[in-house]
């Protein structure tokens, strides 16, 4: 649920991909090669000599982090890397003209500092005997496509001498960094989980392990990858205060990209490129998108989303007629909004009618009639190119209570586990769910309901259908949780528990988005979760929209074309 109309959480303003290469699911997928080349062809002079024609180099706003362990890396059956999978994904980087960027290279892009467009972080955590893997395959490949990587090391794995435990060795780490491939970066001496330790604890591992590397290698580390990914504010302040330049923490910040001058270097996401043979080559835990469609979404080089004309007239030329005289209905609410007395207010607002807005075949499609409960938390104007959907982290009552609250938050439609749903906004009037605080900044630069169809701003909740789902989301405590549950692998090393959607609900659900699809010409594109729009993790991975869903238990798409 949205606590907050006007959150303010900055990003710099990005660009969603133009067409990416997409892949199907087969058995030996490989990525598609680009059609275009990285410069211009040559251009005749007047001589006659053909000299090269340099295209114009844009500078990124937003990179990717790549984590990767070794070539073939396994945490689980689902969470896994083979080395022709990391083949290809390095394959794909070259033929699509990304280029890696060093630790010095990194930290002046935080620092505010251009990098060309198109520029990746690659990054190895080197924590386990594995030395054979990057001498076999790793350095070779970034020795084959001139890439430089990251390498974070356990100091304590590392061997003093080579060759033995299949352990890589620091000879081994000084001859790959002096042939430009790679630096040596911390990952700690053992190991520990930041924060089930002590700020001295977390102290002591991070400072000896780079006093440890700088010994070794001659050089000091820039950069702190926390163990397990396991991240917390004082973690932080511990790892600045060591002078350290910057902090990897993993898929624990909403936004997978690292932004140009970003304000939270000591907590900087990184993008897992790990799958699994059922899912391949879609990432695992990534909504269904492959290596590429994660790496240009978050690393974009092309103007921000902006649906064509056509497309916007296609979107509004089937909407249904307007079931609610919307004028009426904001007049309504503008007197409701002076009445003093919450319960006097409450009332008055009780008394306003919202004639269901969906067709009757639908309606005679629910397991009961659609209940109207009127918040008047609304916005003039809705003109619907969208579905955004929700869950609520709370009861049904505390979610219908907020939603009625003056000056408060609000959706169209909250559907209750047993699969009732109440609709609380008409749908030609903007509902408070999905919100940019009046400045395309705060949104997600890969929003796709920011914007008109002339390219120019325009908030989310007058463009789209809000839709509730009554669901708790992450479970703190499974094991007393008596209802049906999602058990979703982490990438971070452990498993997360979800509370999963009951069929009663998915139905209603799917009736109530195909209705509204069908009367606003909506593509299935646009159906998507309130992370898509703001920085916020709802629906979560139980509700899987239009893929397929890893886990126990796994599950076919809710929706396809």
């Amino acid at each position: 649920m949205v606590l907050t109309l006007l959150a303010v959480m900055f990003s710099a303003c990005g660009a969603a991909p133009a067409a990416v290469p997409t892949l199907t699911r087969t058995s030996s997928p490989s990525y598609p090669s680009p059609s275009a080349t990285r410069t211009a062809p040559p251009k005749a002079t007047a001589s006659g000599t053909a000299t090269a024609t340099p295209t114009p180099q844009p500078f990124a706003e937003r990179i990717v982090i790549v984590e990767y362990h070794h070539s073939s890396f396994r945490l689980a059956d689902e969470v896994m890397m083979k080395t022709e999978w990391f083949q290809t994904q390095m394959d794909w980087l070259v033929e699509n003209g990304y280029r890696t960027l060093t630790a010095e290279e990194l930290d002046s892009f935080l620092a505010g500092g251009n990098v060309p467009a198109k520029s990746v972080v690659l990054t190895f955590d080197i924590g386990t005997a594995q030395r054979a893997d990057y001498i076999e395959n790793i350095i070779p490949a970034l020795k084959q496509h001139g890439f430089h990587a990251l390498f974070f090391v356990v100091t304590s794995v590392v061997a003093d001498v080579c060759g033995g435990e299949n352990k890589v060795c620091w000879q081994d780490l000084r001859d790959w960094a002096a042939q430009g491939l790679i630096s040596v970066e911390s990952h700690g001496v053992h190991h520990p989980d930041f924060t089930a330790i002590t700020a001295a604890e977390q102290r002591w591992d991070a400072e000896t392990s780079r006093q440890i590397i700088t010994e070794k290698t001659g050089r000091s580390p820039m950069a702190f990858a926390y163990p397990f990914d396991s991240f917390n504010e004082g973690a932080s302040k511990v790892i600045e205060s060591l002078g350290y330049r910057f902090a990897l923490a993993g898929n624990t910040r909403n936004d997978r990209s690292v932004h140009r001058a970003d304000p939270d270097r000591y907590h900087l996401p990184r993008m897992y490129p790990y799958s699994n043979p059922q899912i391949y080559p879609a990432i695992y835990a990534a909504y269904g998108k492959t290596f590429g469609e994660l790496i240009a979404e978050y690393s974009p080089a092309v103007p921000a989303f902006s649906p064509t004309a056509e497309n916007a007239t296609a979107a509004t030329a089937t909407a249904a007629t307007p079931v609610v005289d919307s004028g009426s209905y904001f007049s309504a609410c503008a007197k409701i909004d002076q009445i003093a007395d919450s319960s006097q207010r409450l009332y008055a607002m009780e008394q306003l009618s919202i004639p269901a807005d969906v067709t009757a075949e639908t309606l005679a499609g629910l397991s009961a009639p659609i209940i109207s409960k009127p918040s008047c938390n609304v916005a003039r104007g809705n003109f619907p190119r969208g579905i955004v959907l929700h869950i609520t982290r709370g009861t049904l009552q505390a979610t219908l209570s907020e939603f009625q609250r003056p000056l408060n938050t609000s959706a169209h439609y909250v559907i209750d586990r047993d699969g009732q749903i109440y609709q609380m906004v008409p749908e030609n009037l903007g509902a408070f769910h999905a919100s940019c605080g009046g400045s395309r900044s705060v949104c997600l630069p890969t929003c796709p309901l920011c914007e008109r169809p002339d390219g120019t701003f325009l908030e989310p909740y007058l463009q789209s259908i809000g839709i509730e789902l009554v669901n708790d989301g992450q479970l703190a405590h499974p094991e007393t949780y008596t209802g049906p549950i999602y058990e979703d692998y982490l990438m971070s090393f452990g498993y997360r528990h979800w509370e999963d959607f009951p069929q009663a609900q998915l139905q209603a659900m799917a009736l109530l988005v195909n209705d509204i699809r069908a009367r606003y010409g909506i593509p299935l594109a646009l159906v998507v979760g309130h992370y898509r729009i703001n920085y916020k993790t709802d629906p979560g991975p139980a509700l899987n929209i239009s893929w397929y869903r890893v886990g126990n238990p796994a599950r076919e798409p809710i929706f396809s074309e």
